[in-house]
């Protein structure tokens, strides 16, 4: 496999999916509830597909905590300024651990009318159920999207920071290795495919586990 390619085709439509969720999200102080979640369908796999594509850069490019990278081949992507100012975020190199606690059987707030009594008088309390409408902060996943972007801008950077952070995670407990990617399906993982981005991170879950358990031959 020319795996060069293969980086180099999935972290361009990384870019491009990020650059139309950043166009849809818009400039502005609030956004509507349903192109939130819209975004939100689009991200999580998003971040699922670049961390692994980390993880094969990492390990096709032979990247190790002291090594040097240099920035050209699998680098750079315009349209991200580091000059405004602003701080961004550095990107999630791990996925979220998977919690194992048993779930409660009730599931939050229904849609009627929760009912208590008190001295024999009924008190109704109103539920406001959420619209798809309503205005909502769109500042955390702002900020989300501009450190996916800014960690695109620069794949093999990332790949050292996944390296450093591995070795001092290896150091703190000797003799373990910690894998960025958690068992099982990634986060935002549809086995049902809707949108393109359900492609790329299929093929980058699947480049990264060839690469880190080869087959035997």
């Amino acid at each position: 496999m020319d795996w060069t390619l293969a980086i180099d085709r999935h972290r361009d439509a990384l870019v491009r999916m990020v650059a139309a969720l950043l166009l849809m999200a818009g400039g502005g102080e609030v956004m509507p509830r349903h192109v939130r979640t819209g975004i939100w369908r689009v991200l999580r796999p998003a971040e699922s597909a670049f961390r692994r594509l980390v993880v094969v850069v990492k390990v096709v490019l032979k990247i190790e905590a002291r090594t040097r990278v240099s920035r050209g081949g699998l680098g750079s992507a315009g349209g991200f300024s580091r000059g405004t100012g602003a701080s961004v975020p550095a990107f999630a190199l791990f996925d979220a651990r998977k919690s194992f606690k048993p779930r409660s059987a009730w599931r939050g707030r229904r849609p009627q009318p929760n009912i208590r009594f008190f001295d024999d008088v009924e008190i109704f309390t109103p539920v406001v159920v959420a619209s798809p409408d309503d205005a909502v902060s769109p500042a955390q996943l702002m900020r989300r999207l501009q450190a996916l972007q800014a960690a695109l801008a620069d794949v093999p950077k990332q790949a050292q920071r996944l390296a450093r952070w591995q070795a001092k995670r290896e150091h703190a407990v000797a003799g373990t290795y910690i894998r960025p990617m958690r068992p099982g399906r990634p986060p935002g993982f549809r086995k049902r495919q809707t949108h393109p981005v359900d492609a790329v991170l299929s093929n980058c879950h699947e480049m990264a586990l060839y690469l880190l358990e080869p087959p035997e031959p």
